[in-house]
């Protein structure tokens, strides 16, 4: 794809989503690398690293370089950035594109600053920083730039990103640690308590996607869950159905709630009353978990609406941001402050 001038990045904790101006998504992977443990060499990124996750021998390891919004190792970070932007971009490339980052609301200054620095290192001209919350809430159909308070509220797999806006300005935002990653520790802790059988992160998705439920179904699903006896100690299956999923993920279903029921405590009575009148939306891939929506829905008292496409709202706002910049100019991309390039290299 040599010629491109500017792309988008979501760094998301699960999953990164790339991009390019005129072309819209071109790139998601899971946000995964296999390394030797003791050289550091990567192996593999993406979605073959996490078909490896679990299943490698002592010398390889496989990690999710962030976790819960936070950086773990910039060293993966580095490598996997570079494997993803030489994907797209090609290893030599006409010129240098400028790239605007979705980063997480309230990420440290010297977090943020390396990694432009590791972008600027891997081909990128400059970086425009953006909070993942007002992306999210650009692709979702939310209108910031108006008058009027609306409350966006990203489920991503680490933690989640809330925020209430007026005329363009993230007026309150909080991040919670509530997130897809805990949907799946709940699950593991439930099948282990209820089941004694212990299952691994990818057994503990995959429940969650195919039956995981914060309500209850028209019908009941089934599916088998396959783990370690802690009885025996021999692989053992379990079929395991939709209703016991509602009550695995009923805690942190309930943390969900009671945090965001805070947030609106602290939101300005004017904004507050927007909200009700108009509702709420929901993004983020932790936000397809069937009826949350209209669990949140009963216990605010406030219409959620479900975005469309909610994993993709990020990547969607930035396509809008890159591709429609001068219908944004009046948007405050980042809590607090106006952004600008962080750094440039001409």
């Amino acid at each position: 794809m040599f010629g491109v001038d500017e792309l988008g990045m979501d760094l998301g904790t699960s999953t990164m989503h790339i991009v390019v101006k005129g072309k819209g998504l071109v790139l998601s992977e899971p946000a995964y690398v296999a390394y030797h443990r003791r050289s550091r060499e990567v192996i593999e990124v993406g979605e073959a690293a996490r078909r490896m996750y679990g299943r490698t021998p002592a010398d390889l390891m496989v990690e999710r370089p962030l976790r819960e919004g936070r950086i773990r190792s910039f060293d993966l970070v580095s490598k996997m950035l570079r494997y993803s932007i030489r994907k797209v971009v090609g290893k030599r490339a006409a010129f240098r594109p400028r790239m605007t980052l979705a980063l997480p609301c309230g990420m440290a200054p010297s977090e943020r600053q390396t990694l432009v620095d590791v972008l600027v290192d891997a081909g990128v001209r400059s970086v425009i920083p953006v909070d993942e919350n007002v992306a999210s809430a650009i692709g979702g159909g939310v209108r910031i730039d108006q008058p009027y308070g609306r409350m966006n509220i990203d489920i991503g797999g680490g933690r989640t990103n809330v925020s209430v806006f007026s005329m363009g300005h993230q007026i309150v935002w909080d991040i919670l640690a509530v997130g897809g990653d805990k949907f799946d520790d709940a699950i593991i802790d439930f099948m282990r308590k209820k089941h004694n059988l212990l299952i691994g992160a990818h057994t503990a998705e995959d429940l969650k996607i195919n039956i995981g439920s914060a309500r209850m179904r028209g019908a009941k699903l089934e599916m088998d869950a396959c783990g370690r006896s802690l009885v025996t100690g021999l692989p053992r299956a379990v079929t395991v159905n939709s209703e016991e999923m509602i009550e695995a993920l009923d805690e942190p279903v309930r943390q969900l709630g009671s945090a965001l029921h805070r947030m609106i405590e602290r939101t300005p009575p004017e904004l507050a009353s927007d909200i009700f009148d108009e509702g709420i939306t929901l993004s983020g891939g932790g936000a397809q978990l069937f009826g949350l929506d209209e669990v949140l829905t009963e216990i605010l008292g406030i219409p959620v609406t479900l975005a469309e496409e909610p994993d993709l709202c990020v990547a969607s706002g930035l396509s809008l941001l890159i591709d429609e910049a001068d219908r944004y100019e009046n948007i405050d991309f980042t809590a607090g402050s106006r952004s600008d390039d962080i750094r440039q290299d001409d």
